[in-house]
């Protein structure tokens, strides 16, 4: 039995992986040079390959309740057993967890020496324009060749970062062989916003709590807390900003208005604010109202902060500050809004949000319930996780279940 995974990723590695352990003959397609790309580059590099916490409230999907029969069948207790019999060292940093080593390529090497040690044919630079099922085989075919096989895995991804191998091109051919698609939508993405933000703000980072909230005033995502990045080009990012872009597409797409909030200094209420910004005043009268948020907020925003809010000289004095300008001062240090108006591109998004309808899969071994011996791995299908190693996880949740289904006879 000949076993062919389309996809070179975590998901990829895991399902070919699982399956030459089984006994089966393995092909991986890969359509880059290089195997696992989007793996080596994650965390920066680090290898945040799963989370503690993991369960379906982390995930993003048309149905969760398949993600958590996938994930109660095989979840982080299980992808721990899999690494230790990899020979990979475990480092927790919270609820993250890493290679002790913190590089993502000791667990690419890992898994590369099974796959020689097994035989597993590896085909690198090949793209899979069309997948037929012709009677009992698969044929795979790209621009030169085509390949048979008994069973497929599809473990390509979605649209996301395309720079390190998934591109969206399988979705055609998935879909003539009768699976629909839940539109997909860059995920993990940076936000573009307005007011305008100065090139020359571009660079600084603001600590606070973060959420979207509707233009009746209404929360409408969830509360997270990090560091915001301000870029040029109007465009924020940072770790909440990318959690948050999950939760913006349909607002867009029905041109609803939608705002970000951001709180700083969730540990100050505006009365100790206002305190500490009396004290510094009265500490030095005579200092420029430009230095008074130094050490509050970064440097370079300050010139971008003071004007929006109606303090035009900066130059002035502190103590030309009256009492209603300390008050309106420190409500506006605890309140920057911005509206969302769009997403950067998918080269910027970590995650594609949408896929392959998991309505048409079987969540206990991921075979498609329209073609048999047809499987789905990774972030092909219509789930997406928060950042923090959830999406990884996944890849080693239903790369296992995949591999192991389409292995067993």
């Amino acid at each position: 039995m000949l076993i062919t995974v389309i996809g070179g990723g975590a998901a990829g590695l895991m399902a070919a992986t699982v399956a030459a352990w089984n006994g089966a003959k393995v092909r991986i397609i890969e359509r880059k040079g290089k195997l696992a790309k989007k793996l080596l580059a994650s965390s920066n590099g680090r290898g945040n390959f799963s989370n503690l916490d993991t369960k379906e409230t982390h995930y993003y999907s048309n149905n969760l309740p398949f993600v958590k029969k996938v994930l109660d069948i095989f979840g982080v207790v299980q992808t721990l057993s899999v690494f230790e019999g990899l020979g990979i060292m475990v480092k927790e940093k919270g609820t993250k967890l890493f290679p002790y080593t913190e590089k993502s390529k000791d667990i690419v090497t890992n898994f590369i020496y099974e796959l020689e040690k097994h035989n597993v044919e590896v085909v690198l630079n090949f793209q899979v324009n069309q997948i037929i099922k012709d009677r009992e085989k698969f044929l795979i075919k790209g621009q030169h060749r085509v390949f048979q096989s008994d069973k497929v895995i599809v473990a390509t991804g979605g649209n996301s970062s395309p720079q390190y191998g998934s591109n969206g091109i399988i979705f055609p051919t998935l879909q003539d062989l009768g699976h629909s698609i839940v539109e997909l939508r860059p995920g993990l993405v940076p936000l573009k916003v307005r007011p305008h933000i100065d090139k020359d703000v571009a660079g600084s980072k603001l600590e606070g709590n973060i959420f979207l909230i509707d233009q009746n005033g209404e929360i409408v995502s969830k509360i997270y807390t990090g560091e915001i990045l301000f870029k040029e080009d109007d465009v924020l990012s940072g770790i909440p900003i990318l959690e948050l872009s999950n939760y913006v597409h349909e607002y867009l797409e029905q041109n609803t208005p939608l705002f970000l909030k951001i709180v700083p200094f969730p540990q100050y209420s505006h009365r100790s604010l206002v305190d500490f910004l009396v004290k510094k005043i009265r500490s030095k009268p005579e200092r420029p109202i430009k230095l008074l948020l130094v050490s509050i907020i970064e440097e370079r925003l300050i010139p971008y902060f003071l004007p929006k809010i109606g303090f035009e000289n900066l130059e002035a004095p502190v103590n030309s500050l009256d009492d209603k300008d300390i008050e309106m001062l420190a409500d506006n240090l605890k309140d920057w809004n911005f509206e969302v108006v769009g997403t950067t591109s998918w080269k910027d998004s970590q995650v594609s949000l949408g896929g392959i309808n998991t309505t048409e899969i079987d969540p206990y071994t991921l075979e498609s319930t329209i073609i048999p011996d047809l499987f789905f791995a990774g972030e092909i299908m219509d789930v997406a996780g928060e950042s923090g190693g959830y999406n990884l996880q996944w890849s080693w949740s239903t790369g296992y279940l995949a591999g192991n289904s389409a292995s067993s006879e």
